[in-house]
């Protein structure tokens, strides 16, 4: 049975875990809006588990949980590549995505351990800006 309730996301609210890890990723999510307000979609993930450590979004159509389930599959597969040595050059630094209105910049933190997920519109903000705001949040 759909319990539409029990699927509405908070929206232009942190959302965090409530563990230590919670509250880290609470506070790196709180820094980044300090800094771009205009997120569309934000959300740090735990890589090994697949599990988002906290969120924030704008709107229903942006839903941390079902893109982290594609990015934690996007990124098995990277994995997977990188140790198999099929792509030279080294580990995964960050990925960027430039749509017709949106920017999404993926970035891992926590020494590999979580990824950064962040969309923005392109009026909003560009690349170098972004990069650097969510390299000051996370570190």
């Amino acid at each position: 049975m759909n319990f539409p309730f029990f699927n509405r996301l908070q929206l232009k609210k942190v959302v965090a875990a409530s563990s230590e890890a919670g509250r880290r990723a609470e506070a790196m999510l709180l820094a980044l809006l300090r800094e771009q307000p205009e997120l569309l979609l934000a959300y740090i993930a735990d890589g090994s588990t697949g599990s988002i450590l906290a969120s924030y979004t704008t709107n229903g159509a942006y839903n941390p949980n079902q893109l982290n389930l594609r990015t934690a599959k996007m990124l098995g597969h990277l994995d997977d590549t990188l140790a198999a040595n099929s792509w030279l050059g080294g580990p995964l630094l960050d990925m960027s995505v430039l749509l017709d209105e949106q920017l999404h910049y993926l970035r891992p933190v926590a020494d590999g351990q979580w990824h950064c997920y962040v969309a923005v519109r392109l009026a909003d903000a560009n690349l170098g800006i972004l990069k650097e705001v969510v390299r000051r949040a996370t570190t």
